[in-house]
């Protein structure tokens, strides 16, 4: 997954609003302002399934654009029709599709918790 990507069209799509504030940006779209700052951070992104869910919504844009860079049809109209919850769930199944899931190493007695 090119994160890196991904944060630059976050940027593109953020940049400018709210005179650059993160924390208005934040509120205004319903999720941590650390959590924006490190889905847009240039040097080492980590775009949060949160942030890229309230940004689809926000703006109506395609998931698999945001996530890909490339356009689909059905995941707009899919998107555009969809509540937060189906959204988030819908950016969380993008994603998992590009990322093998790795094990963690673990230390002795400690569990590792996924979402169910």
């Amino acid at each position: 997954m090119d994160r890196a990507g991904i944060a630059s069209r976050l940027r593109g799509l953020i940049g400018g609003q709210n005179e650059g504030s993160h924390a208005e940006i934040a509120r205004r779209l319903g999720v941590d302002e650390v959590s924006l700052r490190m889905s847009v951070d240039e040097l080492s992104p980590y775009p949060t399934v949160d942030v890229l869910a309230a940004v689809v919504l926000a703006y109506g844009v395609d998931p698999q654009w945001l996530i890909t860079g490339e356009y689909s049809t059905s995941s707009h109209r899919q998107a555009a029709e969809s509540s937060r919850d189906l959204a988030v769930e819908s950016v969380r199944t993008m994603i998992e599709q590009r990322v093998p899931v790795e094990e963690a190493p673990r230390a002795p007695g400690l569990r590792l918790l996924r979402d169910g």
